[in-house]
């Protein structure tokens, strides 16, 4: 299965203005049926075609490459995007183990350093930062590429140090200007921090994480499963819930878990994911977030920590909600198998942001029993 065409993607990057692709043509096709199995065919392997058709089809509207086919990126997007969209690659590798997908992981690197550089410090947003810190981390374990590592150790160490102070009890800076503490900081760093651990088998990576983990617990957890968003410096907490909160959240519940096997980090990832789902959208399709930059990807990574509590976890209960939003997404696709963030919705033929349509790939790659 190819990944990419060069010439056509040259030309897709001309014409990428403004950063808005333009999804075209008109001609209707049947759409197919979500996880319907062939003859003689497994539910897995069903599973595991349609992420892959969804995931060509995605680069195949996005995705671009450089003259010399080295270096790639998503036209149009922006570090922390480029970073998650980055880990969609990542996820296509662990639950297929197709070496494309370990070759389009390098290549988005490489893209990725072009653009930013090898450091990151230049960065005031700590949480962009701390993204790209868990891609490397989870590619380094998936391909034991050493570049993957030092770069997930250098800036986790970074971020660390210039965030972390005692004001407000603990907690992680969101921005190297401002005296917030938010979840969509605190949540990555502590998965960023377990996943050193498991590399590394260093335990103040492991120390770090239930630091930081227990400071999100104890500070903007409001003890029904909800993650509040943010605590400003005078203490006033912003109580929003997102879907990114509530997965970073998840999986940092899970990996402590794992690495601890203290029941206390499982009972706060369940409670995370039963307000999730039967709270914030009641059992139902996710078919929000789709105004502004940052919101359209967030469910992604939801996706991608509640498909590893079902998967790796053994929580089983989830897999039914997680394979509802999988099939409504799937079944909106358009005419060029693109699906935008709201699910519950048909994915129009008309002007979509990467971002925005990446969600439904990482959810595809979430439901895949692997």
């Amino acid at each position: 299965m190819r990944i990419f065409s060069t010439k056509i993607r040259k030309r897709i990057l001309c014409a990428a203005a403004a950063a808005v692709i333009a999804v075209s043509g008109t001609g209707m096709t049947a759409m197919p049926v979500f996880g319907k199995e062939t003859e003689g065919g497994q539910e897995t392997d069903m599973r595991v075609e349609e992420a892959e058709k969804a995931m060509q089809s995605f680069l195949d509207r996005f995705y671009v490459v450089d003259e010399d086919n080295d270096r790639g990126e998503i036209v149009g997007e922006f570090f922390w995007t480029r970073a998650e969209m980055f880990e969609i690659a990542v996820d296509a590798y662990e639950k297929t183990g197709e070496e494309k997908y370990k070759d389009l992981m390098a290549q988005m690197y490489r893209g990725f350093v072009k653009s930013y550089g090898e450091d990151w410090s230049d960065n005031d947003f700590n949480d962009d930062i701390m993204w790209m810190t868990i891609g490397c981390a989870r590619a380094y374990e998936l391909t034991g590429e050493t570049f993957y590592k030092e770069q997930a150790e250098h800036h986790f160490k970074l971020v660390f140090d210039r965030a972390w102070n005692d004001d407000l009890g603990g907690g992680l800076l969101w921005k190297t200007d401002q005296t917030c503490k938010n979840a969509c900081i605190n949540g990555p760093a502590a998965i960023a921090g377990c996943l050193l651990y498991r590399i590394t088998k260093e335990e103040n990576y492991l120390e770090k994480a239930k630091q930081i983990y227990q400071w999100q617990l104890d500070t903007l957890c409001q003890g029904n499963g909800a993650v509040s968003d943010n605590i400003e410096s005078d203490g006033k907490i912003n109580t929003w819930c997102s879907t990114y909160n509530q997965g970073t959240f998840i999986g940092a519940s899970q990996f402590l878990w794992e690495l601890t096997g203290e029941q206390k980090y499982l009972d706060e990832a369940i409670l995370a994911a039963d307000y999730t789902m039967h709270e914030m959208f009641h059992d139902g399709v996710i078919n929000t977030e789709a105004d502004g930059n940052d919101l359209p990807g967030f469910k992604g990574i939801l996706a991608r920590w509640l498909g590893k509590l079902v998967n790796e976890g053994g929580q089983e209960q989830y897999r039914e909600w997680m394979e509802l939003n999988a099939e409504n997404a799937w079944k909106n696709q358009n005419a060029k198998g693109l699906m935008w963030t709201l699910w519950g919705e048909k994915t129009q033929d008309t002007f979509y942001m990467p971002w925005g349509c990446s969600a439904a790939i990482a959810q595809l790659f979430a439901v895949i029993r692997k």
